[in-house]
């Protein structure tokens, strides 16, 4: 549809700003074409039409002429089956899209949706751009649509104000009157009586926005109008096409009605708008650069939240129609008074850049103390403290770092910091937990990142643990940047968001230290992505270190090595990881982790033989 096209093309905008020289192409229905005009980060569009829909052969020649373009990135922001054809026979080395089931086989790259959003661009917009993140764009993102309106297209526009005789001294407000369809249409009546309250309070003019065939429901429309509102309505100033709907779209102030293409429009005009939305509609996913002044929307459950609870999207849709008729225009006739009010003055003026925001913290059952144990972690503290600002509180236990960490975690006021000398991974877990604040804990390792799908799948388990005292994260572990999908760490898991009260850490494992539980444990669906690896000189010297500590608790068993701990150990590590847990599935990546995993073994050893001769 127009918004999902036009709210895409912020795909398209940011590409060209990352790749300048790149060539940019958008597949797009016919009838949506006329958005895209004039947009300068577009090289080339690709029409799909009915032809290709109705004829196996067309299509197959449009896919084979997709095929000889060569594409090094696709971006499927559609995933649909005539979508999954084009990415699956394109070619594309990178091939991105959302994350659904039985179909990722298709891409590269399956991005999980976002499902709660975390500023005010709306669900829609950061889903798109959530799109982008495997590309590492080193730009910053500009999330706002963008339509282009010619000198001449403006002008036509003007002037077809003044040949209805449109009253320019005054306001001109563009109603969407009617939705895409009959369960995303405000009741017609009630659209009148919200008119007829805009008449009464305000001096403005109206146009309606509608095509031929809506012309019936239009009429209905206005001829629930009061006499004194109808003086105010400019019912036949008509786009003759989608381009011109736009060019009269920019000359009017502000747009209220319907959700849908219009307001879309409009919002990338940088026109203030008043939403309606339809009971089935999720408002937090088209409540785009929603600030309650320039931006406000409202929804039925925003005042009836009874009428919705327990009660799927599919059964809301059903029932769409019967719930509308609770939406009477009394509800939010103080709010669209003070939108109106306030966009309607002459010193406020719009740019959407101004407006975007943050979401406030929402109030959560249960608090969160996200815990850090750190040395020497200055390439990545500061990142981390970032990523984890969704918690509650954030406590660092550094092990008297040297090398900036600490100076920089004191730049960080939601941060409270603790120095604690270093004996082993579970001392040091188990003094962090005494510091924190609140009983539910999150504990992250430095080289670790907690993805939005993971932190919004946290944040619903914080406000509905039931009876789960400890939650577990399968983790992706990457190789530098490349995703190790094999070679062991496909089944790698660890527990790490818990309740205090029922956990310790087991104080005879000294590294990869283990939880002792009492209660019901289980794993969440997102995973922790793990950067362990960056490169071989800093992965040996961890795997020394663990290698150390592995071999006190080997002392403390009193385990001598011998040759098979120094020869046969390491060859079946190295097999273990590489053939029966198939890294060499992983290339050349896989082989050298799977020998590296063969090296910690017989490290310590040698650190064992080490402790025996000293000791």
């Amino acid at each position: 549809m127009i918004g999902d096209v036009l709210v895409s093309s912020i795909l398209c905008n940011n590409l060209k700003k990352a790749y300048p020289n790149a060539e940019i192409h958008y597949m797009v229905y016919e009838f949506t074409l006329p958005v895209l005009q004039d947009n300068p980060n577009i090289d080339k569009i690709i029409l799909f039409t009915d032809k290709h829909r109705k004829s196996k052969w067309i299509f197959f020649k449009f896919i084979k002429s997709i095929r000889k373009e060569k594409y090094d990135v696709i971006i499927d922001a559609y995933s649909k089956l005539e979508s999954w054809m084009t990415v699956w026979f394109s070619g594309a080395k990178q091939k991105i899209s959302y994350q659904k089931k039985g179909r990722s086989f298709l891409y590269t790259h399956n991005i999980k949706f976002i499902n709660r959003p975390k500023t005010n661009l709306g669900l829609t917009i950061e889903r798109r751009l959530s799109l982008l993140k495997p590309l590492d764009l080193t730009i910053e993102i500009d999330p706002i649509p963008k339509l282009y309106v010619s000198e001449n297209e403006n002008n036509l526009a003007k002037q077809l104000l003044k040949k209805h005789s449109v009253d320019r001294s005054k306001k001109v407000i563009m109603i969407s009157i009617i939705g895409s369809s009959t369960n995303k249409t405000y009741p017609l009546k009630y659209m009148a009586e919200l008119i007829d309250f805009m008449a009464d309070n305000f001096e403005v003019n109206f146009l309606f926005n509608y095509i031929p065939n809506q012309i019936d429901d239009a009429t209905e429309v206005y001829n629930y109008c009061k006499s004194s509102t109808k003086k105010h309505i400019y019912f036949d100033v008509l786009g003759k096409n989608l381009r011109a709907y736009i060019a009269l779209m920019n000359v009017c102030d502000m747009i209220i009605g319907n959700d849908g293409g219009a307001i879309n429009i409009a919002k990338s005009l940088n026109k203030p708008s008043f939403i309606v939305f339809s009971p089935w509609i999720e408002k937090r996913i088209w409540a785009t650069f929603e600030d309650g002044k320039f931006h406000k929307s409202v929804h039925l459950k925003d005042y009836k939240q009874e009428l919705f609870d327990n009660k799927s999207e599919k059964e809301l849709k059903k029932i769409s129609l019967e719930l509308y008729q609770y939406f009477t225009p009394n509800y939010f006739q103080d709010e669209l008074k003070m939108f109106l009010t306030h966009n309607l003055s002459k010193n406020n003026k719009l740019k959407l850049e101004d407006v975007i925001r943050e979401n406030e913290p929402e109030n959560r059952v249960n608090k969160l103390s996200a815990l850090i144990i750190t040395l020497n972690e200055i390439e990545n503290i500061e990142a981390l403290i970032k990523n984890l600002n969704f918690a509650d509180e954030i406590v660092i236990v550094d092990s008297f770092s040297i090398d900036g960490t600490i100076e920089a975690v004191k730049k960080y006021n939601n941060v409270r910091l603790f120095q604690h000398e270093f004996s082993n991974f579970s001392n040091q877990r188990n003094f962090a937990l005494q510091q924190a604040l609140h009983d539910w804990v999150l504990f992250i390792d430095g080289d670790e990142r907690i993805s939005d799908e993971l932190q919004d799948e946290i944040i619903d388990t914080l406000n509905n643990p039931k009876d789960i005292v400890a939650y577990g994260f399968y983790r992706n572990f990457y190789f530098k940047n490349s995703l190790l999908k094999f070679s062991g760490y496909q089944t790698d898991k660890v527990f790490r968001l818990y309740n205090k009260k029922y956990v310790t850490y087991n104080e005879e494992k000294l590294v990869h230290e283990t939880l002792n539980i009492n209660g019901k444990t289980k794993i969440l669906t997102s995973k922790l992505d793990h950067y362990s690896y960056i490169n071989d000189k800093t992965y040996k010297e961890k795997l020394v270190k663990y290698a150390k500590l592995r071999a006190e608790e080997l002392y403390l068993k009193k385990v001598t090595p011998n040759f098979y701990h120094f020869y046969l150990k390491p060859v079946y590590r190295f097999l273990y990881h590489f053939i029966i847990r198939r890294g060499f599935l992983d290339g050349k990546n896989g082989y050298k982790i799977s020998k590296l995993n063969a090296f910690e073994v017989q490290q310590r050893y040698v650190e064992l033989r080490k402790l025996y001769n000293q000791k």
